[in-house]
């Protein structure tokens, strides 16, 4: 039993941190990149990985470039062409059964705007914890008209004191990154940590 009632395996509670690159912000857009990290809480922090993915995909055929898409993300197929070099796993992400292979037997998964990220996953996602959404009212981020907007990655880690590279953000390697230092930084706060005891204690 560890603090807050939450119980744990003997090695722990396994979860994983996500990002997804697309070409577009609709659920049928290719996925262009993904990175993961599978880690373990054990009652104290996440410092232990047990995996890492991280692949690129080139757009569905017969699916044109997104402009918006690539003036974020920069994927090309210039660019996705010399990231995936001689890889030898599927070039279209549907095809690649893969990740629902690495994520096997994990409840728990940690997206900055998780609701979106999701929505490409091949498999539905048990628990999630969305580390944008949960700073919304922490960090209170004013809209022009009223209430308060979500946070960005950027805006998330600047707050929880990390300096954030401008140059890597939007990659699926950082991001997830990024993600996973804020995680960390909340479980040591009292206001947030709480939260995060109550997205693990889900079975």
């Amino acid at each position: 039993m560890f603090p807050g009632g939450l119980k744990m395996g003997a090695s722990g509670k396994p979860l994983i941190f996500f990002d997804v690159e697309t070409n577009g912000l609709s659920g049928n857009s290719s996925v262009l990149s993904i990175a993961a990290i599978k880690a373990v809480f054990d009652g104290n922090g996440i410092d232990t990985i047990e995996g890492n993915f991280s692949r690129f995909y080139y757009r569905n055929p017969g699916e044109r470039e997104s402009r918006e898409a690539l003036a974020v993300n920069g994927l090309t197929d210039e660019v996705i062409r010399a990231k995936r070099g001689n890889a030898g796993y599927a070039e279209q992400f549907r095809y690649d059964d893969d990740f629902p292979i690495f994520c096997a037997g994990v409840n728990h998964y940690v997206a900055h705007n998780i609701a979106f990220d999701r929505k490409f996953v091949p498999f539905p996602l048990k628990h999630c914890f969305c580390t944008m959404r949960e700073n919304t009212n922490i960090i209170k981020i004013k809209r022009y008209c009223g209430g308060f907007k979500y946070p960005r990655l950027s805006e998330t880690a600047e707050y929880y004191g990390l300096a954030p590279e401008t140059g890597k953000l939007h990659g699926s390697d950082y991001d997830t990154w990024l993600t996973r230092e804020i995680f960390k930084k909340m479980i040591r706060i009292p206001r947030t940590k709480q939260r995060i005891y109550a997205f693990l204690g889900k079975r």
